[in-house]
């Protein structure tokens, strides 16, 4: 078993199972540059016992009201071959998306659940097919998607990481159905300097009459605290959620 890329398998269908069972097979040698970091990484290898990866979610933009939250992966036992069982608490409140646990996984996940997040979003913003979406995500990773290396201020050092960047609708025939999202791109950072492998996710949909984005949203690594520990400043997801429901 490939445990990289079919522990995805047990998510809710989405970008998760199309995205898996595409790769769940595949000889790592005969993925793109872009699938090799992002599906084969061992993002977790670090990770020696239990903790929690928080990451600061933004959404901004000219097109509709933005938003602050988190995102937190919880690694909930460490096998002893190293794979790693997590379960994720996907911002809060009215934005709260659900999904199920990985086992025994190895590599971070967490950018898959952005990215069918952002499908969802896509849906609902075009009224287009989340489906659609999905496979010119797919596709673009394994096409077009350029991989260059970078180097990223954090926690007051310069880190050296690998900067992913695609545009899958760009040359999409059907993009006059969706113009206003023609030209979004992604753009994944990657480090091994940075716990959990991802340091930034940011897709970018520029508005033709402003300088601002049309939509920006971002999901970037802020820190990695032991389980039950509690940030200072920030309520968690999962709190928020607790919250809400009370």
């Amino acid at each position: 078993m490939n445990r990289f890329v079919s522990a995805g398998a047990i998510v809710a269908a989405g970008l998760l199972a199309t995205l898996t069972n595409a790769y769940a097979t595949s000889d790592p040698n005969d993925l793109s540059p872009a699938n090799r970091a992002l599906f084969t990484g061992n993002h977790l290898a670090s990770i020696k016992e239990p903790a929690v990866l928080i990451y600061d979610f933004e959404k901004k933009g000219t097109y509709e009201s933005g938003f602050t939250d988190t995102v937190e992966a919880d690694i909930t036992n460490v096998e002893q071959d190293g794979g790693k069982d997590l379960s994720f608490h996907f911002l809060s409140g009215d934005h709260h998306v659900d999904f199920r646990d990985f086992e025994d996984y190895i590599g971070n996940p967490v950018f898959m659940l952005f990215l069918e997040r952002d499908v969802r979003e896509l849906q609902r913003l075009t009224k287009g097919n989340a489906l659609y979406f999905r496979d010119r995500i797919r596709n673009a990773l394994a096409g077009s998607a350029t991989v260059t290396p970078t180097t990223f201020a954090f926690e007051g050092k310069n880190l050296t990481g690998t900067e992913i960047r695609v545009q899958p609708f760009a040359d999409d025939p059907l993009n006059e159905r969706y113009p206003r999202f023609a030209k979004k791109t992604y753009v994944f950072i990657l480090s091994d300097d940075v716990p959990g492998g991802f340091y930034k996710i940011d897709t970018v949909t520029p508005d033709p009459l402003n300088d601002q984005p049309l939509i920006e949203e971002s999901m970037t690594f802020r820190e990695m605290h032991a389980p039950g520990a509690k940030h200072a400043s920030t309520k968690t997801s999962r709190e928020a959620v607790a919250d809400k429901t009370k």
